[in-house]
């Protein structure tokens, strides 16, 4: 029996050879033929590629590269290639003037393992679906006009951060700023998909905010299918499968509050009464002459990459922001200074050498809801407070791993009350 099993053993360590062999030699093939059209590059390893070149900070690793390789080189990491841009004349050669070359998205990571193939939009390939979403987005969905009607939603929202942060200063208790901004554009998002606060209120909100941040973390580690290609179909680490039972949860409770509104809807809205984005989604989805038939998976999908977005991004930038602010005193008191006195017109432009947003046609299309919420959020933490670092030291701004750009270390001061500013 032993025998037997040794046999078996090496039988399939000799498949898992070959086919690396295989793969290894069918790509430097096709590599060779295709050597004049590829941008710089470091030399590879052969089955990992470069990633034996990158660190625990991707962005980091790519920025010492870039100082070696140029502007534009191509990094491999195991099966997967990618383009990398890294100054402003390149990124706006991409986002502007090759801009539709550049409109569609490859699969990359745990993208196999989501159960919304083929109904994200975030990802979706550029063509009918992805521009019907895009306008969706910008008419309807997150539009200026559609705002509007939740300012006193974030008005609320920033009030309870400020009443929280307050309670810290009175006990001179130490501030989490990363779980107050974190709840602050859940409970903000929450409220405008499905008219509900998530965080800390133990209904189906919370526990869709909770599986959030699990298929987060699951979604933003590495598949070993990436570095060896062949082997895309085998999940050894486990993490495809716990990102399959965290998504079927939250299928299973949006497909609860789904109904909930659907009832509600049914029963008729009253006169003047808002809609929340779940609403409109499923007026969509109810419309026999849209120009494209929604499906129940488009909208869990939709409403998933928007509290990706809160929950990752979002509150990265604000922590970020603070962290900068905290360890520059004058330009503390320079934003405070014009926060007292007179907040000048929007000025987000397009300056290639900063684009937290994307842009072109692939650009965020709830740029305009994140910076409404991180502006009312940092200006409201800056004119009421002074903060004190633990210890007189200086805010840790070392970034940790992850595509969102978090901090390495969590932002953790001694807010202290402005006067009677709030």
């Amino acid at each position: 029996m032993a025998t037997a099993d040794m046999f078996y053993y090496l039988l399939f360590l000799l498949w898992c050879v070959t086919a690396l062999l295989v793969h290894f030699f069918i790509k430097t093939f096709l590599k060779s033929r295709n050597q004049n059209n590829l941008p710089p590059s470091p030399p590879a390893l052969p089955v990992i590629g470069h990633l034996h070149l990158i660190g625990a900070v991707l962005a980091k690793s790519f920025q010492t590269l870039a100082t070696h390789y140029g502007p534009l080189m191509q990094i491999r990491l195991g099966a997967s290639t990618c383009v990398v841009a890294s100054n402003a004349v390149v990124a706006k050669e991409i986002f502007k003037t090759q801009d539709l070359n550049f409109s569609s998205r490859p699969e990359f990571g745990s993208s196999e393992y989501f159960i919304y193939r083929g109904s994200r939009f975030v990802t979706a390939q550029y063509g009918d679906y992805w521009r019907f979403m895009k306008k969706l987005c910008m008419t309807r969905l997150l539009s200026f006009p559609q705002l509007d009607k939740f300012t006193d939603v974030l008005d609320e929202e920033k009030v309870k951060l400020v009443e929280s942060v307050n309670g810290c200063a009175r006990e001179g208790k130490l501030c989490d700023l990363n779980c107050e901004l974190t709840a602050l554009t859940n409970n903000t998002i929450c409220r405008m998909t499905m008219s509900t606060r998530c965080s800390g209120s133990d209904n189906d909100a919370d526990q869709i905010e909770r599986l959030v941040k699990i298929c987060l973390q699951l979604a933003g580690k590495l598949s070993l299918g990436d570095i060896l290609g062949p082997f895309r179909i085998f999940d050894f680490s486990g993490n495809g499968k716990k990102l399959v039972g965290a998504l079927q949860a939250y299928d299973r409770l949006v497909e609860r509050v789904l109904q909930e509104h659907e009832e509600k809807a049914k029963k008729g809205f009253e006169e003047g009464e808002r809609k929340d984005l779940m609403d409109i989604l499923l007026e969509i989805y109810n419309d026999p002459a849209a120009e494209i038939k929604l499906s129940k998976n488009d909208i869990k999908s939709f409403l998933l990459d928007l509290f990706f977005a809160g929950t990752d991004s979002s509150s990265a930038a604000m922590k970020w922001a603070m962290g900068e602010l905290i360890n520059n005193p004058e330009a503390f008191k320079k934003l405070r200074d014009e926060i007292n006195t007179v907040v000048g017109p929007d000025r987000l432009g397009q300056n290639f050498r900063y684009l937290p947003f994307g842009s072109g046609r692939r650009g965020c299309p709830g740029a305009t809801l994140a910076m409404m919420v991180m502006h009312a959020a940092v200006g409201a933490l800056v004119q009421c407070f002074d903060w004190k670092v633990k210890d007189g030291k200086k805010v840790d701004l070392t970034q940790g791993p992850g595509f969102a750009a978090e901090m390495a270390h969590p932002l953790v001061c001694y807010p202290i009350k402005h006067m009677n500013a709030c």
